[in-house]
């Protein structure tokens, strides 16, 4: 059990060349709503090409590097460094609401006591347009990308970019599958439920926000998760083809939510062909994978 007269907070941060997005959202966590001496940063350089730098805080922040890529290897990293009962994931390219810790713990604390089980906090992951109005790619995001109360209903898992875990629960569970390029907090969530029966909830009120990627780091995203799919075939050839087909196939439902979004014609039109070339813009990198020309992609 979790108080609140006793609840300090570890946050984990892993970061790999992205010293711009650290600085901002370590200038976010100085702007929360609660006593800053109650936490402590755990920031995890994975291996950045050039190193990671601290700017000076107002809270407790370390810096630790981790030479294992994957941002799950880095988190797993700081997991011997926690000293509190509650740990909470974030990514170094969030900024988090002013209110962010003070409503993660508060709905940690409220739910826990409502539950006779173990709990995970899923707070919601908002978008934040690049322009106005949206263009492709943001629209991608805001409806296609991070909606973590559409993981947590239909999957029962949220993602490490705004989670909340009992720190003895994590490391009984020793942390993530530090293997996985993609899907490491799904198979964490789904781990926890399975072997302590925790429960995974949504909370609205506890915010970390997203800038929406552009075309560039959407292709990016596509390859990694590709990768994934396809380290988990483990040189089985019909699992590789079947990854492929797994990468593909969420298009069609993509297409006919495309259809219902509320843009005029045209744009869900561009809209539309935009998430198809996505989807078929992995095939040359399925190909090298398969024909193993290269390994997959780490980002």
């Amino acid at each position: 059990m979790i108080e609140s007269s006793t609840t300090n907070l570890d946050i984990i941060i892993p970061v790999y060349n992205d010293q711009t997005g650290l600085e901002k959202l370590l200038l976010s966590l100085s702007k929360q709503t609660i006593n800053l001496e109650l936490i402590q940063v755990i920031v995890v350089d994975n291996h950045s090409e050039i190193p990671i730098r601290l700017p000076d805080t107002s809270f407790p922040c370390h810096l630790i590097q981790c030479v294992t890529p994957g941002s799950y290897a880095a988190r797993n990293k700081a997991l011997s460094l926690i000293k509190s009962n509650l740990v909470a994931f974030t990514d170094a390219d969030c900024v988090l609401k002013e209110d962010w810790i003070e409503q993660g713990v508060t709905s940690f604390l409220s739910k826990s006591n409502q539950m006779e089980r173990s709990i995970i906090i899923a707070g919601e992951v908002e978008i934040i347009p690049s322009c106005s109005p949206p263009n492709l790619a943001d629209l991608t995001d805001i409806y296609f990308g991070m909606t973590q109360k559409k993981f947590v209903q239909g999957g029962k898992y949220g993602i490490t970019a705004n989670l909340w875990v009992r720190s003895e629960d994590i490391l009984e569970l020793n942390g993530f599958n530090s293997t996985l390029k993609s899907g490491g907090d799904r198979d964490f969530c789904l781990k926890a439920n399975q072997k302590i029966g925790t429960v995974v909830l949504y909370e609205k009120s506890c915010i970390a926000m997203h800038p929406a990627r552009d075309k560039k780091a959407h292709m990016i995203k596509c390859k990694r998760l590709l990768g994934g799919q396809f380290d988990r075939a483990k040189g089985n050839i019909i699992r590789e083809l079947i990854a492929l087909l797994l990468h593909l196939r969420p298009f069609i439902k993509e297409f006919f939510k495309a259809i219902r979004i509320s843009v005029p014609l045209r744009q869900k039109i561009r809209l539309i062909l935009f998430l198809l070339m996505l989807r078929i813009s992995v095939i040359p990198e399925w190909t090298r994978l398969f024909l193993r020309l290269k390994k997959s992609s780490r980002e």
